[in-house]
């Protein structure tokens, strides 16, 4: 008899839950929507550019992670594993990272383009340390374009701070090292 009561009072407390789920859609279409729209535009801008800071953390994290990857391979010669990498990072820079910069270098929030530039310096990193000359070459020569307004924002590239003008040289120099061997 007991199991009967409990049954039928948790129906009801389903039903009742259901009820007012369907009844919320009228309840609040009924408040004046001049004011329920500029609210809306704010709160939606904002997640965006929280999703899109979200993504860009991430990529960046990935990249590192790669990049540590690589380090790994060249310096203990494992030339053969490291190259096995290429095509995974070709098709995660196309995918993701290279469509990601673009679009966070488009926004006003500078912390995205800050988030955005650094992205763009591990990938360079990354490029030189497996030795893909002409692909880090053509990143640094977009980024040089790119980033020209903020060259002297402030990065931080594996727990180092410096200026984008001087990470960017940095890379350069990096680069034409390799391109000598």
């Amino acid at each position: 008899m007991d199991h009967g009561i409990a049954l039928r009072w948790k129906q009801a407390v389903v039903v009742t839950g259901l009820v007012s789920l369907l009844a919320a859609p009228a309840v609040f279409a009924a408040e004046p929507q001049a004011s329920a729209a500029p609210l809306q535009e704010a709160p939606t801008e904002q997640a965006s550019d929280l999703g899109l800071e979200l993504r860009l953390q991430m990529v960046k994290k990935d990249l590192l992670v790669m990049l540590n990857f690589a380090e790994h391979f060249i310096a203990s010669g494992e030339t053969k594993t490291a190259a096995q990498l290429q095509a995974p990072l070709d098709d995660y820079l196309r995918r993701h990272a290279d469509y990601l910069v673009v679009q966070a270098v488009d926004g006003a929030n500078i912390e995205m383009t800050q988030l955005s530039a650094e992205i763009a310096l591990v990938k360079t990193r990354l490029l030189i340390v497996l030795n893909y000359r002409d692909d880090a070459g053509s990143v640094l020569t977009e980024m040089k374009k790119l980033y020209a307004p903020y060259q002297k924002m402030s990065v931080q590239i594996q727990g180092k701070t410096t200026t984008l003008d001087e990470a960017i040289r940095q890379l350069d120099t990096d680069l034409a090292r390799i391109a000598k061997k």
